[in-house]
């Protein structure tokens, strides 16, 4: 039997090189990876000095992990100073470099680090910007005093293949990067209702998104051929609901001004209210309808 180590605490942290597809078509294959590879142990000497491991290099971005939240935003800021120096060799090549960090507890295993923490890690690294260092919320509590005066929120949002929001800030290294707020962000108040025949679903903070295809555990589930497996979803990001199509076939919309959209692999917010047509325009229809509480 295979004993499973237990879980651990642990900041995870990715750091991604902005723009390395377009590096690649621009300079070829050749330089292009001699230059990526040269960032890459950049990242990874600074990993090193704020007291991190480096777990793996996944293409153009590297796996690293942390005791504790500090070290981790230690290290993104290091990266992120280190390339822009004016000492820095890659600075003529104006290499940027995103870095998502989440905290909380992971398996540790032969080297390699597993759990929905490197998941969510990922995906603030989609998110950011070039330069930018997003933490999740778990990261953000465990940060100290000092630090968090450094730190703002970018909002609730709904990351792919997670059931919860999460919390979303981004940390701010830079003096100039302070923005001031306007107003305050209005929390809670974005619901929709979702309708498929009997079945009525309400969207919320609560419950931030929901499944449409023709496999059976969606949320709901169309038994037509035109309607992919995992067709859709509806998730709720900031105040906004989406439409996510991930189908074959595409997905119209039909709002209640009278204009219909298909989309194909795309998003769109959904506003006020309509109908969704997944697969086809003859479909049945799933329902929706917005409101705010």
């Amino acid at each position: 039997m295979t004993v499973v180590p237990e879980p651990a605490p642990v900041t995870v942290l990715f750091a991604d090189i902005s723009g390395s597809t377009l590096l690649y078509a621009l300079r070829g294959d050749e330089q292009a990876f001699a230059v990526t590879s040269a960032c890459l142990a950049v990242l990874e000497a600074e990993v090193a000095s704020a007291s991190g491991r480096v777990v793996k290099r996944v293409g153009d971005a590297i796996l690293a992990v942390f005791p504790a939240p500090d070290a981790g935003v230690d290290a993104a800021v290091r990266m992120l100073r280190a390339l822009e120096s004016a000492a820095a060799p890659l600075r003529d090549e104006r290499i940027h470099v995103r870095v998502g960090i989440a905290s909380g507890t992971a398996v540790l295993d032969a080297g390699d680090v597993y759990g929905d923490v490197v998941n969510v890690a990922a995906r603030l690294v989609g998110l950011a910007g070039p330069d930018e260092i997003f933490l999740a919320g778990e990261c953000h509590d465990g940060l100290a005093p000092e630090l968090r005066t450094q730190v703002r929120l970018i909002d609730q949002l709904a990351l792919r293949g997670r059931p919860d929001a999460v919390a979303v800030y981004q940390y701010l290294w830079k003096d100039e990067e302070t923005t001031v707020m306007v107003g305050e962000r209005r929390r809670d108040a974005a619901a929709l209702e979702v309708r498929y025949g009997a079945q009525v679903f309400t969207l919320d903070r609560n419950r931030p998104k929901l499944t449409i295809g023709r496999d059976q555990e969606n949320d709901i589930a169309i038994a037509e051929e035109a309607v992919s497996r995992h067709h859709a979803e509806v998730v709720l990001r900031g105040d906004k609901f989406l439409l996510v199509d991930r189908s074959t076939n595409g997905t119209w919309v039909v709002t209640d001004a009278g204009e219909t959209i298909r989309i194909c692999r795309e998003e769109l917010t959904l506003i006020r209210g309509g109908r969704i047509l997944p697969g086809r325009e003859t479909v049945t229809p799933v329902h929706y309808r917005g409101a705010q509480r």
